[in-house]
């Protein structure tokens, strides 16, 4: 790992530094706050006293010097050393790139600060602020393809995404949504012509129904995921692959699919009592050639007994669609609050 400290560069070098994190961030610090900058690896990071002063947060460590924790009156963030994993208001969302410690200073890459924070925490920094009126719900998987499946109690993911999506469809249109679903049967429908409908119906948010399954059966919970923005590596990699480079139409609405993930994850955890796992980023198919925000959710594992048990409740399924349709409220909140 290559360090160095922006304000010790030559003059031309740390001129262009600071020129790119203002285009990036908007944080381009007076001189003598440079120190609180630093390069690594050429990426450039900002010192989270920094970062806390610009939210108008406070900061300190916390447990033991293994977490530095943000705090306002209504907000804590708190930073793992060395670590990708952060919580916002004790929610798991994951950065892009590991923290840095340097002479006992914990720094962020200042694309998290942008992809990452200013998304959730102060999303009026943005343009172009979308409105939310067509919603368009992606039944994963149908057909031939089934998805995940519990044969012990007779789940098929397929079935269990169609019944929640219907679901969710009737709670958005008693709420004033127009509602489309990508399918109404158990037919297939290839990745490709999922954004297609969403594009074509002129969606204002899109969110792709799943759940999960592991080789074991004790992982279990939650987990919303939004498009991993360009150079940035997706939540499963350490580092970027040669297709991060690539900047697909969905991440024309990074700070939006961030916002959204953020609303709908909190609300399936509040609404479902967890587990909590967290805001990821994938590129995944369905979300890279959205017009419009979008998310995917993983809504449970089929692989977990207790989750299969509950899932073949009818009252559970119902819960589940109340809590996504919750979160989408919510995020239309949020978005109307932005001035």
């Amino acid at each position: 790992m290559r360090v160095g400290v922006l304000s010790d560069l030559p003059r031309a070098t740390l001129f262009f530094s600071c020129l790119a994190l203002f285009l990036l961030s908007g944080l381009c610090l007076p001189q003598a706050s440079l120190a609180m900058q630093i390069e690594v690896d050429g990426r450039a990071y900002i010192a989270l006293p920094t970062v806390g002063n610009h939210f108008g947060m406070g900061g300190h460590w916390h447990e033991v010097d293994k977490v530095y924790r943000l705090s306002s009156r209504q907000t804590t963030v708190d930073f793992t050393k060395n670590s990708r994993f952060t919580q916002i208001n004790r929610m798991p969302v994951y950065l892009g790139f590991s923290t840095v410690e340097l002479e006992g200073q914990l720094y962020i890459a200042v694309t998290d600060y942008q992809h990452v924070l200013q998304p959730i925490l102060t999303p009026q920094v943005f343009e172009d602020k979308p409105e939310i009126q067509r919603v368009v719900i992606d039944v994963g998987h149908g057909g031939k393809d089934n998805g995940a499946r519990n044969d012990a109690y007779g789940l098929l993911e397929k079935d269990l995404n169609l019944d929640v999506a219907i679901r969710l469809k009737r709670l958005l249109e008693k709420s004033g949504f127009q509602v489309k679903l990508t399918r109404t049967k158990d037919v297939f429908i290839p990745l490709e012509k999922r954004s297609e409908i969403a594009n074509r119906f002129g969606a204002d948010f899109f969110i792709s129904l799943h759940f999960n399954s592991a080789a074991s059966s004790e992982p279990s919970g939650f987990e919303v995921f939004a498009l991993t923005p360009q150079n940035q590596p997706s939540t499963k990699n350490p580092r970027p692959t040669a297709q991060a480079a690539e900047r697909f139409p969905g991440n024309n609405n990074d700070p939006w699919n961030m916002l959204a993930a953020y609303h709908v994850e909190r609300a399936l955890v509040q609404g479902l009592g967890g587990p909590d796992r967290g805001v990821k980023r994938a590129r995944f198919s369905v979300l890279k050639y959205l017009d419009c925000p979008g998310v995917l959710v993983e809504l449970g594992f089929l692989s977990h007994t207790e989750t299969a048990k509950k899932l073949r409740s009818t009252d559970f399924r119902q819960l589940i669609a109340e809590s996504l349709c919750q979160g989408v409220l919510i995020y239309r909140a949020r978005l109307q609050r932005i001035q």
